[in-house]
């Protein structure tokens, strides 16, 4: 698991986020 992938640990806090989001839309 690389570490440094999507820049800063927020950024890629945020995205997972969204994923999360998108995937609720789907599953909704």
């Amino acid at each position: 698991m690389p570490t440094h992938r999507t820049g800063t640990r927020q950024e890629w806090l945020a995205a997972r986020l969204d994923l999360l989001k998108a995937e609720k839309e789907l599953t909704r």
